[in-house]
């Protein structure tokens, strides 16, 4: 039995077939994992000879999928987590840490659509482990593996310096990205910053994009100097 098949086998033991019967025409749990695979996919980084993929998720909903689904959303954590990290392994790719799901709201989205926004962090000090997964079963990247002898660094206009310190650094509002940026132009994830044989910018959906050198990109190389405005705030990147 795949994976995908035992997950909709245990939800539906959980909430005693619930989920079928109420989500027929709407957001599926299954259908969260098989995007969730995909999104691993989609991600998958080569980095010093390892193949480097997200472990913190953000499913988005839209407001009738977000309320009915409310009720399950720890369930639906801890049983996606588990999914993403047993995929994670199986397919013999690296992450940062176990993954992490959270759920938002996105009142933009109708009801059946949802989107799915990743980055490779270290989990949330708060967060659980899945029981199901132990901690050596995933295999992770260590950070000194990405040591240079200089420290990358983002800088504001007012002199704020951020230090680059992951092999991915995530950048946002939230209090789950590294960088956290106090702007409401900001998203909770923006953007996150790659390092490897080339330092990379990724936007990861944000809301007012992410803009690179006056350009608009979903992904860019970074050199010293390169000017980065994410919502109203302009950062400069150093590469010491």
């Amino acid at each position: 039995m795949g994976l995908l098949e035992n997950l909709e086998q245990r939800l539906d033991q959980i909430v005693n077939g619930s989920f079928s019967k109420a989500f027929k025409s709407e957001v599926q749990p299954v259908e969260l994992g098989a995007a969730l695979q995909q999104e691993i996919d989609n991600r998958a980084d080569n980095l010093n000879g390892q193949t480097v993929v997200p472990n913190i998720f953000i499913v988005e909903l839209g407001p009738v999928d977000h309320e009915r689904l409310a009720t399950y959303f720890s369930t639906l954590s801890i049983e996606l987590g588990s999914l993403a990290d047993s995929y994670t392994n199986e397919q013999r790719y690296t992450a940062v840490d176990l993954a992490h799901i959270t759920f938002d709201l996105d009142p933009n989205l109708e009801t059946g659509v949802f989107r799915i926004r990743s980055t490779a962090a270290k989990r949330p000090e708060s967060a659980v482990a899945p029981a199901s997964v132990a901690e050596s079963a995933v295999p992770q990247m260590p950070l000194s593996a990405f040591a240079t002898e200089s420290t990358p660094y983002l800088t504001s206009v007012t002199g704020e310096e951020f230090k680059i310190t992951k092999s991915v650094t995530s950048v946002g509002r939230g209090i789950e990205a590294d960088i956290q940026i106090d702007d409401t132009s900001v998203s909770r994830l923006h953007c996150s910053i790659v390092l490897g044989s080339e330092v990379l910018i990724r936007d990861l959906g944000s809301t007012n994009g992410t803009i690179v050198d006056g350009a608009r990109a979903s992904e860019s190389v970074l050199h010293d100097g390169s000017i980065i405005k994410i919502g109203n705030i302009t950062l400069t990147y150093k590469s010491r």
